[in-house]
Parts: C-alpha cells; structure tokens; sequence
C-alpha cells in the first residue's frame, strides 16, 4: 500500500513539473537540447536548427509580400509554420518548405497549446512535379494530424503540455532520434513518430523532388490573450537531422488512417433542413430566392494527391463543404449586389455530436482566396439563430440560420457583415466581387478524426435579391 502511495506522489510531482522543463520564454532548456544534439553527434549525425513561427497568409498577401499570391483559402485565424534549414550543407537558409532525403528527420519540440476548442500539427505535401512535367502546388496531408484527442503527452489535459515529434520517413533514423531524446531526458510518454510514407514521396534534393511541409493550426482559444501570445512566439525548437553515412534504410509503410464514422448519421433532420428552408424563403417576402448549391469538398489528402487538385489545404481532422471556388465548383458564382444577401443554414453539427467545432469563412475567392468574415458554432449554439423559422419546434435547437451581407442592419444580430480585413488596401469588396462559402467541420468526439461524410448533412446556401418591380 505504502509502496503504491509514494508511486502516486511521484507520477503526480513528474507531471505537475515536466511542463516546467520547458519555460515559457518558451522553448525546451538549452541544456536538455544540447544533450539531444550531442547524443545525435555522437551517433554520426548532422543536426541542424529551423525555427517555427507565427503564419498569416492573409497579412502577407495583404501586404503584397513578394512570392505571396494568395490568402491560400486559409481560416481567419493566423497558423503556426514549421520552417526547415534547406539542408545539412545550407543551415542558414530557413524555408517552410523544404525537401527531405529519404534516412533524414525533422524533429519539433516543444510545448501544446493553452486550452483551445482544437489545435492540431499535420504534415503536408506541398507541391509535386506530375508525369506532365508540371510542379502542383497540392497541397495535402499525409496521413492523420496530431490533434487536441491524440497528442501523446503527460499532464492532466493535452494543454501546456510537452511533446515531441519526430517527422521521419526511416525507421532506422526514428530509433535513433527516440534513443538520443531519451538519453537527453525527454520522457517516452511525450515521444511521437509522424511518418512521411517513403514509397509513395518523391524524397530527396532533385529539381522532381516532391517538397513538404509541417504546419499547425489553434482554433477558439479558452482565452484569447493566451493563444494570441502562443501563437506570436510559438514554444518550439526544430532541427533537420541528417546521417553523415547512409545507415541501413528501413522505410516506414503508410501507416493506417483512423477510420472516419460511427454509423450514425444526421438523415433525420433532412426534412427539418427542408422544412427550415422554406420558412426563411417565406420569411423574406419581396425577395427572390435562389438555391446555392454546396457540394463536399477536399476530403482526402491520398485523393488530392492522386488527382493533382491545388489549394485544397485538407485536413482529415474535418468535413469541407463549400461552394462558388473557383478551383473545385464550376456551377456557382456567387456576387452579392446592393440589396441581396446569402442565408446560410443547416445542422448544428456540434449540436448533434457530430463535431468538436465548425465554421464558415466567406471568402473573395477568385484571386485572393482571402476571408471576409468567419462564423463559428458559438455564434449560433444557445443562441436560437434557427428558432425564428422553426417556432415551437424541439428540434431547431439542433440548427442554426445565419445572414451574410455586405451590408447589416442593427437589428440583425445573426448577420455576418462581409468586410476585407482591417489593415487589408489590397482589395475592395463590391458588387462584383466573387465570392465562396467554405465550411469546415472539426474533428468527430467518438472517433478523434473528421466526420464521414454519408452521415453528414451538408450546409446549404439561400441567395436571396430584391424582386424587380412589375410593370
């Protein structure tokens, strides 16, 4: 019993002080990396250091930053990028993509998020030459995330908590990169192998070589000055770790995908959506309305690759639905004029247990594939966005209803008023400008990964324009 107890208090003193190894100032001690770097040295291995830092493409394409042609359809929330020395040979050149032999690793280490809805670390291809000779700029995951439901740490919550990743397509390379943090004091339990699968990448330095990336994305902080001081000097080290003699090869296989769905689905609220549908068309007399119809989108990392479709950005922590972007949905082409507005409505997917959050940015999405304006669950959940048109119906908890306009009344508090962002000369928004509608549902409790997609119901879109006088 005595024996069990003082067990106990020690796990417990090893979990309230191991996130203290890494101060806040913000990254892991300069001692413990030193012990990392010089057990890797000692193993015959070149270790190199990249930096990780805040990522807004929006800013930059704001700010006409040279090489930014595009907000890359991102969310509206700024990201956190990984950015890798270009090679053992070239240290001093920092690049947030960047090749990889086929026996090297880049390895993170650092600190999660404070408490956040969802935070995730996902490694992308970002762009591959295809058998036309042409490089695509994909981009898309590779595999599963580390996400807010599967970060291997220690501490009571996956918050504030310490971790390491190893990026690696080698076996060999992983054992020795995990022998050489355990040997510097980095506890098993934080230690985790992402795999970059080698057979089916194009590794290497080449002109034909694919390039990667290793991005991170936070969404709803618990308490926004926390996440926006995580994010502006993010709590990590990275290294490029690169053998000075080819150690034997062993490639990683893909490993399996956690598998999407429980089974049960959203259909019985289908003919609620309906029924949902005609009451707001009803409720704006004098309007014409039109169906815009919405469609899933980007939903496999493996299928974009396989197709060469660019810009998705997929993630398989979420379901996408959108409509009018250009790049995947050649029906819809959606401008607002003076006077018309969309309605966005459908299931509370949060609301049914379908996901941990959601959103729906509307971007200008013909060249800028910048946001205009986000919502997301907490703008409707409790709020009974859907209830003016399902009056004295249980279930409209269970939906939501919102208005998205260049233009709100103040009487409308379930109206998105669309606006560039604030700092943003770039772009005017008017009657001509294309727009899409991207809704993104995250990360299924029950399964810690994305909805399947035939057990969702899709987000729909009404466009509704002032009726033309009669004669």
């Amino acid at each position: 019993m005595k024996a069990k107890l003082l067990l106990s208090v020690v796990i417990t003193v090893v979990l309230l002080i191991a996130p203290c190894a890494f101060a806040r100032a913000g990254q892991a001690p300069d001692t413990q990396v030193g012990k990392f770097r010089n057990a890797l040295e000692q193993e015959g291995l070149d270790v190199t250091e990249g930096a990780v830092v805040p990522w807004n493409p929006a800013a930059e394409w704001c700010a006409n930053t040279p090489g930014v042609d595009s907000a890359l359809y991102f969310n509206i929330e700024t990201y956190i990028q990984v950015k890798v020395p270009a090679s053992a040979q070239v240290p001093d050149q920092l690049s947030g993509q960047f090749h990889l032999d086929p026996q090297e690793a880049v390895v993170l280490i650092g600190l999660t998020p404070p408490p956040a809805k969802y935070f995730s670390i996902t490694p992308y291809l970002w762009s591959r030459v295809y058998p036309d000779g042409g490089r695509k700029p994909v981009p898309a995951t590779l595999g599963d995330s580390v996400n807010v439901a599967t970060v291997k740490t220690i501490g009571p919550t996956p918050f504030n908590a310490p971790v390491a990743l190893i990026f690696t397509p080698d076996q060999t390379t992983d054992a020795l990169v995990r022998a050489a943090l355990r040997r510097a004091g980095y506890p098993a339990d934080i230690i985790s192998t992402v795999v970059f699968p080698a057979k089916m990448l194009n590794l290497g330095y080449g002109e034909n070589a694919d390039l990667l990336m290793i991005a991170m994305r936070n969404a709803i902080w618990e308490v926004p000055a926390a996440g926006s001081d995580y994010v502006n000097n993010p709590p990590f080290r990275v290294f490029r770790v690169t053998p000075r003699t080819l150690p034997t090869k062993i490639p990683f296989l893909a490993p399996p995908l956690r598998v999407r769905g429980t089974g049960k689905t959203e259909m019985d609220l289908m003919n609620k959506m309906d029924q949902l549908r005609k009451n707001i068309i009803e409720a704006n007399t004098g309007m014409e309305a039109a169906d815009i119809q919405t469609m899933p989108m980007c939903y496999e990392g493996y299928d974009l690759i396989q197709r060469g479709l660019v810009w998705c950005g997929d993630s398989r922590d979420a379901f996408y639905v959108g409509a009018g972007l250009p790049e995947y949905d050649f029906v819809n082409q959606i401008r607002l004029a003076d006077g018309e507005f969309l309605m966005i409505y459908g299931v509370n997917h949060v609301a049914t247990g379908k996901a941990t959050y959601m959103n729906t940015n509307i971007y200008a999405s013909e060249t800028a594939k910048l946001s205009l304006g986000a919502i997301d669950d907490r703008d409707f959940t409790g709020k009974g966005t859907a209830t003016p048109f399902l009056l004295g119906d249980s279930d409209a908890d269970l939906m939501y209803a919102y208005k998205v306009s260049r233009e709100c009344g103040t009487h409308e508090p379930n109206c998105l008023k669309l606006s560039p962002p604030i700092d943003c000369q770039r772009l005017s928004l008017d009657s001509s400008t294309l727009l899409g509608v991207f809704t993104r549902i995250y990360l299924e409790p029950a399964t810690k990964i994305g909805p399947a997609m035939p057990e969702m119901l899709y987000d729909r879109v009404l466009k509704f324009s002032p009726r033309p006088p009669q004669p």
